[in-house]
């Protein structure tokens, strides 16, 4: 009987699913709620000439059970190196039907992943302005998880590559 396990196709098989597996390793991201990491996003995304955008302090409010609020206090450093400190909040809409063990331990988790509503310095985005910055996030979301996986491809390649002596 042949061994196939030192085949190359066996090896191309193992190193793709090692790959997926540092992938799906990869996704897992931070720990930081997805509600406050997307409030990070779009308040980013509403500094476009910014040099850079420094989070200074966060704190969720749970309106149960209307609604909860993401709220961030961050400073934008312009290319001269000046700072303007700032303020955006996220409300997100409740979506649970009933208490579970996951909702009682993380409330935040009974609400919605897009907000409804956001506010920079108190003044409300419209509708369309929060739809166009949720899209473009998702947009840059979907690009850098192609890439990553692109990425990921090139690397089982090279692998294999090295592994069986090719170029």
């Amino acid at each position: 009987m042949q061994d196939y396990s030192k085949t190359p196709r066996t090896m191309t098989l193992a190193a793709c699913m090692s790959t997926f597996a540092g992938l799906l390793a990869g996704c897992s991201g931070s720990s930081e709620d997805v509600r406050v990491k997307l409030c990070k996003n779009l308040s980013t995304a509403l500094q476009p000439g910014a040099q850079s955008v420094e989070f200074t302090g966060g704190e969720n409010t749970i309106n149960r059970p209307s609604h909860a609020i993401t709220g961030l206090t961050f400073d934008v450093v312009d290319s001269d190196g000046k700072r303007t400190s700032m303020r955006s909040a996220c409300h997100f809409a409740y979506e649970a039907s009933e208490d579970t063990a996951l909702t009682l331990a993380d409330p935040l988790s009974a609400y919605s992943q897009l907000p409804f509503k956001m506010t920079l310095n108190g003044q409300a985005l419209s509708d369309a302005e929060l739809r166009n910055l949720l899209k473009d996030d998702l947009r840059r979301l979907g690009e850098k998880g192609v890439e990553t996986i692109k990425q990921g491809a090139r690397d089982a390649v090279d692998k294999v590559k090295s592994a069986t002596g090719a170029n």
